[in-house]
């Protein structure tokens, strides 16, 4: 029994929730029904807007037929057989004229707010109701007249046909308003001349049908409102997002180059006061990588908006990553940078983090905001490994070595096509034997304009603009052709190394298009090394580690290159697996005298033995440092003691000669 009386006790509970919540409902669509509540500032616009067009229809309309009356009683006074009596004249001349004074005053104010001479919404109000009620009142004060005669009520119809058909009022003033305009009119009549039962119908009928019409024109015209609110909310939405960058939310760099085009071009605009600023952030990477994307793309958020303020009433975007540009009056920027890099040392992170800026002045109207922004990026980069620079303007000295890189990126498809960039070889030597064991493959760029372009100029430019892959790719394809040839002319096939960029592993299927050249070439795997950088390997890049495993099954030699010259050495090489390391030449630098030298390079060979890696020192240049590097274990060695690079027709001409002996498997 208790539990069925807390059963039943409860199911009675839910029961009234249930009436409860539907009868929130059905009041909400009363509430709804009769326009009771408040809209939005766009819906009550759009009403606005919809009336006064509305209202300037009704007004003119009313206008001409009041013009028309006045002037129609006017003449008939004139004729003895249609003059009536001076009161009659007048009370009827007076009417009309009081209803054309109001038509005539919403008539001019909705022409000054169409022409946005006008815009006060409170004045437009008082307008709309004093025209209503002198309307509403002119037309029971007419009809009363006509009801006397035992004519129809015509002009009360219409005048409340303009009143709450034409001009869109809510249904609960409608059906107030009308109620009233009828009951009295109702009442009045009734009170002169007792209304017959045809006399109500046909009264009913009209005010059910006015107030339908009225009700219907509300509702017709609200969905309308919403429908165009969305609208204009998924416009905002979209023309936010072509203007606006998707993670800091300020001008992304399309809005900001039109945005630059239209100051560079305004002759009101002082050109020689503007400057473009290119703002690189120190350490985001790192910060990005200990905090997870998120955190990253908070803090670029908030970075963002503390530039945007610094530089107030400036063009300031996002450029890429952790770059930033701004488009500013050159006046306190130093002041504004400084104030920049102070909030950046106060933010709670415990990386230190700088900034480093790159400026460049537009010297006339006709410079492009992209160029611009080029140049501001290549003088902060300038200055990028420099501790004690943070700011940089670009200069002549710039300007020269900027047109090469544009000349460089430029022309490079044409270099590659024309076969200005040559591949040389270095070679490599075994360090127990001295004998030629491989060789390395370089690019060497000899342009018809420059000259010999210098590895550094045109390696580094097109790797910052994400076209190296062209010059790897060609020099794979190159070392290729060239073991055919030695082939069909009975020439030794010696090892060669290939670098690759980390820009590759992003912008190619890099271990296919290699696999794609030797087999459209018949080359021997075995002859292939394939060289990667320290500085592109990272501890956590799953894509790359996933590329180098597929080289390693498909039965290539992974060389690590340039081992030491960054700071992540020790970290990836417990990530990743090498068969080869290229100790850094800086190891060698000032070896002679220094002693310490000596005790890094015999502990990474004896490192690098306990991982399972032969070792391979580059630049080496004097009978003392070979001498070392072959009594501490080092495999192989390079540099300049045993050969520069050099053509393939000159390194077979000395294998010809006898200067280079072979040691390697195969031969």
């Amino acid at each position: 029994m208790i539990k069925w009386g807390f059963f039943t006790k409860n199911f009675s509970f839910y029961q009234n929730c249930f009436i409860i919540e539907n009868i929130m409902k059905l009041a909400e669509k009363i509430k709804n029904f009769l326009g009771v509540g408040k809209h939005s500032q766009y819906v009550n616009e759009f009403f606005d807007r919809s009336n006064i067009r509305s209202a300037i229809y009704v007004s003119s309309v009313v206008i001409v037929l009041e013009l028309f009356m006045i002037l129609n009683i006017t003449l008939r006074q004139f004729d003895e057989e249609t003059r009536r009596s001076t009161q009659w004249f007048a009370v009827h001349l007076t009417c009309f004229i009081i209803l054309l004074i109001a038509a005539l005053a919403l008539f001019i104010y909705s022409i000054r707010h169409v022409k946005k001479l006008s815009s006060n919404r409170y004045l437009w109000a008082a307008l709309k109701y004093i025209f209503s009620l002198v309307a509403i009142a002119f037309g029971i004060y007419i009809s009363f007249l006509d009801y006397k005669k035992g004519e129809q009520f015509v002009t009360l119809m219409t005048m409340t046909i303009f009143v709450f058909c034409f001009v869109v009022w809510r249904p609960i003033y409608s059906i107030l308003l009308l109620s009233g305009a009828y009951g009295l009119f109702f009442f009045i009549c009734n009170k002169y001349i007792p209304a017959t039962y045809a006399t109500k119908i046909n009264l009913s009928i009209v005010f059910i049908s006015i107030l339908m019409s009225a009700i219907n024109a509300y509702h017709q015209r609200l969905s309308e409102a919403k429908k165009e609110e969305k609208l204009e909310h998924a416009q905002g939405i979209l023309l936010k997002l072509s203007i606006s960058d998707e993670v800091t939310g300020i001008a992304n760099m399309h809005y900001f180059r039109s945005q630059a085009l239209e100051q560079m071009h305004d002759k009101n605009v002082d050109i020689s006061s503007l400057i473009f600023l290119f703002l690189d952030i120190e350490n985001f990477k790192i910060l990005n990588e200990k905090y997870g994307f998120w955190e990253g793309n908070a803090f670029l958020k908030k970075f963002a908006d503390m530039t945007n303020l610094v530089f107030k009433d400036s063009l300031v975007a996002h450029f890429s990553n952790d770059n930033f540009v701004v488009l500013t009056k050159n006046e306190a920027v130093q002041e504004k940078l400084q104030t920049i890099r102070r909030n950046l040392l106060g933010m709670n992170y415990d990386i230190k983090l700088g900034l480093k800026v790159g400026g460049y002045k537009p010297l006339d109207r006709e410079c492009l905001p992209l160029m611009a922004c080029d140049r501001a990026r290549y003088a902060c980069y300038t200055i990028k490994k420099h501790y004690n620079h943070d700011y940089c303007e670009y200069d002549s000295t710039m300007a020269s070595n900027f047109q090469k890189k544009q000349y460089i990126i430029n022309n490079i498809d044409e270099a590659i096509k024309k076969e200005y960039i040559k591949v040389y070889y270095q070679p490599v030597v075994n360090a127990a034997s001295g004998k030629l064991c491989g060789l390395e493959a370089l690019a060497r760029w000899d342009d018809p304009k420059y000259g010999f372009l210098s590895p550094a100029d045109f390696i580094q430019t097109l790797e910052e603009y994400y076209q190296i892959y062209k010059l790897d790719m060609y020099v794979v394809e190159k070392v290729c052709r060239n073991f055919v040839y030695a082939k069909e002319n009975g020439l030794p096939l010696i090892p060669v190394s290939l670098n690759f960029s980390r820009r590759d592993f992003d912008s190619l299927n890099i271990a296919e298009d290699v696999e794609a050249f030797l087999n459209k070439y018949d080359v021997d795997k075995n002859l292939i090394h394939i060289e990667v950088t320290e500085s592109t390997l990272s501890e956590n890049d799953e894509k790359l580690k996933e590329i180098l495993r597929r080289f390693r099954n498909d039965g290539y030699a992974l060389w690590l290159d340039d081992f030491g010259a960054g700071y992540s050495g020790l970290n990836v090489l417990k990530e990743y697996d090498f068969d080869m390391m290229k100790i850094d030449m800086k190891f060698l630098s000032g070896f002679s005298g220094n002693a310490k030298a000596r005790h890094i390079l015999k502990n990474i060979i004896t490192m690098a033995k306990a991982l399972n890696m032969s070792t391979l020192t580059e630049g080496v240049e004097t009978e003392e440092a070979y001498q070392f590097l072959r009594e501490n274990g080092c495999e192989q060695i390079q540099g300049y003691l045993f050969g520069r690079p050099m053509p393939d027709s000159e390194l077979y001409e000395k294998l010809k000669a006898g200067l280079y002996q072979l040691d390697f498997p195969g031969n």
